[in-house]
This record gives structure tokens, C-alpha cells and sequence, in this order.
């Protein structure tokens, strides 16, 4: 009699709490979708979150740890970091890749000076002094020592194929100072990527830390219910793999925030103690129509201005092939002094000015097939410039369409970590007071709410990269540069 009655009154018990629980359940339901309903409501509208709304603070510590249990944790918050144009300028100084492509302007400077020195005035010098034998029919043989000095100074007057080479050499070097442009563009968006990766990876890694200590304590409060019986040992062990999993996951984003500082510290030689937070904010306006981006694109974006370049240099030197069919005219100035010339004599000078004419070909069509090469080189060129714009149009369209989904994104995780912090702080209270209602809701909970808060903080890193990539497609990166 006694035992039924026991078991009458667990059942009623029972009862009871899954009452209060669907009560509990149903009216934080109804809290939170008046929340977000508030919060959809009050977002509309709004500028895109940045990372200062997760930490509240302008500043990030990137305290070193190993991987496994270390805590990651700063031990006091940082009071300056390194900023971003900082992080440029040591990368502007150390990178190989600016290297290279400042030893190719440097090429490029030589070529011109090169093809301009063949406008220019030429001086030739010539001393020649040795034994010389003479001999005349019927004559004995003369022995003397020759001498001549001569000295020429001439001047190219009409020359199409060193004007074509020459203007050639200026737009190859114009190229050249593109290129250069954009191995620092990409830079700087190496770095500013690099940066956006450690402050992600630091959050989503703190995040981590927070699912990890939300889920232990569950688990502890499972071990002293069932060591009193209060608890099934099935439910302890569905607690304990979700902190097992819980673990992983931040072991992976140990991993991904080492990486991520690697990858910062290999760019910049530079291994900060704290970084200031990137943000939008401080970035260039970009204009909001599409047709515009396209435009500004075309006219500013130094990889699409270098090979336009290249397309007028193949030009100029296809004229410079064809020009070859044409004389030559150029001025001389020449002054010989002469001595013991074809037998003992005095010294003779003869000076003189000349207008010289030169005309040459190849009968068997050299200079045209030359030219043939140059414009089918032309056309290879032609075709680069046409795809690579038609590249750059659609990447315009995916980094503007990630950003506009970005920022959507952010509104919806801000609006899914509220909810998520609502049910947490409710589990927080109920393993307070002793009193778990559901313990499934209470691991989804902290599993959901650090969801949200990754997806909130990736969502805010994408859109920065996405509006840095969108500057740097239209040539407005440069303004980041310190």
C-alpha cells in the first residue's frame, strides 16, 4: 500500500513539474517572440554591427595558449593594441611580393630611359695609331706609323621605329606602376583579412569558452542529482558527450585562432599583445548602385588600367614593326684627323656636316611578319582585357551581394543570440535554485546561443572583408594605406 502510494505521489509530482516546465516553456515562447518581433522592428534600418557591439571595447587581447585545456583568457583587458594601419605599414616594408614587383618597375623605368637615350644625341670617339707598310707599283715599300682620330656626334631627326619603341616603353612602365598599385592592394587587403580572421577567431574562441563552462555546469549538476538518485545515469551520460563535444569544438577554434595569429605574424613579423578591432566605420564610402561600382571599377581598378597598358604598348609596337618600312634621316657631325695615310705625310683634318638618309628592307617580308606576331600578341592582350573586366563585374556583384546578406545575416544572429540568452539565463537561474526543468532544452540552449553568437561574429568579419574587397576592386584601398 505504501509502495502505491509512492508511486502515486512521483507521478504527481511529475505532473506537476512537466506542468510548470510547458508553462515555463510556452510563456518564454511567447516573451521571446515579442522580443524579436520589438527587435525586427527596431533593427529595420540600422547600420551593420561591428565587433565593438560584441566586446564593448575597442580593444582585443591576444593572449598566447596552447592547444588543448589552456585558457585563452586575458588576465587584465589591454588598454591600447596595434591597429590596423600599423599592421600595413610592417607589411608594406617586409613584403616579398612588393619586392618583386618594384624590381619590375624598376625594369620597366631602365627600358624607357633605354628607348629615350636612342632619341638622344650619340658621341663616338675612335683613335686608332700602329705600323703601317705602304707600297706603291714600282716603288719600295714605305714604313711608317699610322695614326686617326675621330670623333662623330649624330642625331636621329626622323626615326618612327625609336618614337613607336619609346612610347612603347612609357606605357609598359605606366603597366608596370598598375601593377605595383595592386601588389599593394593586395596587401593591405592580406593584412586587413588576416586581422578580421584573429578578432573572429578570438570571439568565437571566447565563445567556446563560455558553451564549455555553461555545459560543465550542467554536468556537475547532473553528477550530485544522480549520486543522490534524483537523476538517471542516461541523462548524466547525455550531459557529459555534450561537453565532450563542446570541448572539441574549442580545440578547433584554438586551432583556428592560432592559425589565424600565425598568418597576421607571418604578413607583418609582428606578434601583437592586443589588436585594435577593425570596423567599417573608419573604411571609405562605396556608393550604393550597382552601375556606379561598375563604373568606378573600370576607371580606377589598377589591374583592368595595367592591362590597358599593355593593350597601348602591343599597340605602339605594332606601329613600331611597320614603321621600319620607312627611312631613316638623321644629322651627322664628324671631324677626322688624320696622319701618315697610304704613306709618309703630314697630318689632314677634314670636318664635316651631314644630313644622312637610310633606308633599308628585308626582301623576304621580315618587318611584315614581325608586325603579324605583334598584333596577334595584340589580340591575345585584347581578349585578357575583356575577360578579366568581365571577371571584375561579376566579383563587384558577389562581394556587393555578400555584404548586403552579411549585414542581413547580422541582424537575424543578433536577433537569434537574444533569444538564445533569454533561455540560458533561465537554465542559468533554474540550476540556481536547484530546479532543471527540461534537461534537453538546457543543453540545446547553450549549444544554440553559441551558434548565434558565431554566426553573429563571422557574419560581422564577412562583411568587413566583403567592403574591403569591394574597395580594393575599385581602386579605393589605397585610402587605407597608411
Amino acid at each position: 500500500m505504501k509502495f502505491a502510494n509512492s508511486r502515486s505521489e512521483r507521478f504527481r509530482r511529475l505532473s506537476q513539474a512537466t506542468h510548470k516546465a510547458s508553462q515555463w516553456t510556452v510563456w518564454l515562447a511567447v516573451l521571446i517572440a515579442v522580443q524579436g518581433a520589438q527587435a525586427q522592428t527596431a533593427g529595420a534600418g540600422q547600420k551593420p554591427l561591428r565587433f565593438v557591439d560584441l566586446t564593448q571595447a575597442d580593444v582585443l587581447a591576444l593572449p598566447a595558449f596552447e592547444i588543448g585545456d589552456a585558457d585563452a583568457s586575458a588576465t587584465t583587458p589591454p588598454v591600447t593594441g596595434t591597429a590596423l594601419s600599423e599592421f600595413i605599414e610592417k607589411a608594406l616594408e617586409i613584403s616579398p611580393q612588393l619586392q618583386q614587383v618594384r624590381a619590375q618597375l624598376a625594369t620597366a623605368e631602365a627600358g624607357r630611359k633605354v628607348a629615350r637615350a636612342d632619341l638622344l644625341p650619340s658621341l663616338s670617339l675612335r683613335r686608332a695609331t700602329g705600323p703601317e707598310k705602304s707600297r706603291n707599283v714600282g716603288e719600295a715599300a714605305d714604313k711608317h706609323t699610322y695614326s686617326q682620330n675621330a670623333i662623330r656626334l649624330t642625331q636621329p631627326l626622323i626615326n618612327a621605329t625609336l618614337f613607336n619603341e619609346f612610347q612603347g616603353s612609357r606605357q609598359a612602365e605606366a603597366s608596370a606602376q598598375y601593377r605595383l598599385q595592386a601588389a599593394y592592394d593586395n596587401v593591405v587587403m592580406s593584412v586587413l583579412r588576416a586581422t578580421v580572421d584573429v578578432a573572429t577567431a578570438r570571439l568565437v574562441l571566447d565563445f567556446s569558452n563560455i558553451q564549455l563552462a555553461q555545459l560543465q555546469n550542467i554536468l556537475t549538476y547532473l553528477e550530485t542529482r544522480v549520486s543522490v538518485g534524483a537523476a538517471s545515469p542516461s541523462d548524466l551520460e547525455r550531459a557529459r558527450t555534450r561537453v565532450l563535444n563542446a570541448r572539441q569544438t574549442r580545440i578547433e577554434q584554438q586551432a583556428n585562432y592560432r592559425n589565424a595569429t600565425l598568418e597576421l605574424t607571418r604578413l607583418t613579423s609582428l606578434t601583437p599583445q592586443a589588436i585594435r578591432l577593425p570596423d567599417t566605420a573608419r573604411f571609405p564610402a562605396i556608393p550604393e548602385n550597382s552601375a556606379q561600382l561598375q563604373a568606378l571599377a573600370m576607371a580606377q581598378n589598377p589591374e583592368i588600367l595595367a592591362l590597358k597598358s599593355d593593350v597601348e604598348a602591343q599597340q605602339s609596337r605594332i606601329n613600331a614593326e611597320m614603321s621600319r618600312y620607312m627611312p631613316v634621316v638623321g644629322l651627322s657631325l664628324e671631324r677626322d684627323v688624320s696622319k701618315n695615310v697610304q704613306g709618309t705625310n703630314g697630318p689632314h683634318t677634314d670636318t664635316r656636316a651631314l644630313l644622312v638618309v637610310n633606308w633599308a628592307t628585308s626582301l623576304g617580308g621580315k618587318e611584315w611578319y614581325q608586325a603579324e606576331q605583334a598584333r596577334a600578341e595584340l589580340r591575345a592582350r585584347e581578349a585578357k582585357l575583356t575577360d578579366e573586366s568581365q571577371r571584375l563585374a561579376q566579383a563587384l556583384e558577389g562581394d556587393n551581394a555578400l555584404m548586403q546578406s552579411a549585414t542581413l545575416r547580422m541582424q537575424t544572429a543578433r536577433l537569434e543570440q537574444a533569444s538564445a540568452s533569454t533561455v540560458v539565463e533561465a537554465v542559468a537561474e533554474q540550476l540556481r535554485i536547484g530546479r532543471l526543468g527540461s534537461l534537453l532544452d538546457a543543453l540545446d540552449a547553450s549549444e544554440r546561443y553559441f551558434q548565434a553568437r558565431q554566426r553573429l561574429a563571422q557574419s560581422i568579419g564577412q562583411n568587413i572583408k566583403a567592403h574591403a574587397q569591394i574597395l580594393q576592386r575599385t581602386g579605393q584601398l589605397r585610402e587605407l594605406q597608411p
